[in-house]
């Protein structure tokens, strides 16, 4: 089975903290992203302060998992470069890659939506001192606390061809 049919949305978390080691795998992938003109408009910040994680898990309703997880890396979204208007398209790759290497190392994380919700950002950008571009996305990241099962997604409906005429 590819790493993309093993990726699922983990939000409970074990105490048990992530390498620096795995820290440095999950950004070294995350950078590794496709982006348009090879403009990389993102940085990051991992947050490991219980404190500051508590506040994050405040910022929306669906961030509530971020008060019991060992990790957050936050991308930030610099609307900068050749090709700004493409910034959002290369975070989020940059943000599955994150994803996609936190199975391969098997962690569990979730995808936390904050951009373009300017009271999330502002919220988060506060939170973590953000003095250039906005927070993109929060990534809740730990050892999963148990195995949950990937629920298939293919649709063969959704699926379209051209008609050649």
């Amino acid at each position: 089975m590819s790493i993309m049919m093993k990726r699922n949305s983990i939000r409970q978390y074990t105490n048990d903290l992530i390498s620096d080691e795995d820290i440095t795998k999950l950004l070294r992938s995350a950078m590794q992203a496709p982006s348009a003109c090879n403009q990389q408009p993102w940085e990051f910040v991992v947050v490991k302060n219980r404190k500051t994680l508590e506040n994050l898990s405040l910022v929306s309703k669906g961030a509530w998992m971020l008060s019991r997880a060992p990790l957050c890396i936050t991308v930030i979204i610099k609307n900068e470069g050749k090709a700004p208007q493409m910034a959002q398209q290369d975070c989020a790759a940059a943000t599955e890659n994150i994803l996609l290497e936190a199975v391969n190392l098997d962690l569990g994380a979730v995808w936390i939506g904050v951009y373009p919700i300017e009271d999330r950002y502002n919220k988060v950008n506060e939170i973590l001192n953000i003095q250039e571009g906005n927070a993109f996305c929060n990534i809740a990241i730990g050892h999963p606390k148990s195995d949950s099962e990937v629920s298939v997604r293919f649709d063969k409906s959704r699926i379209h061809y051209e008609s050649v005429k």
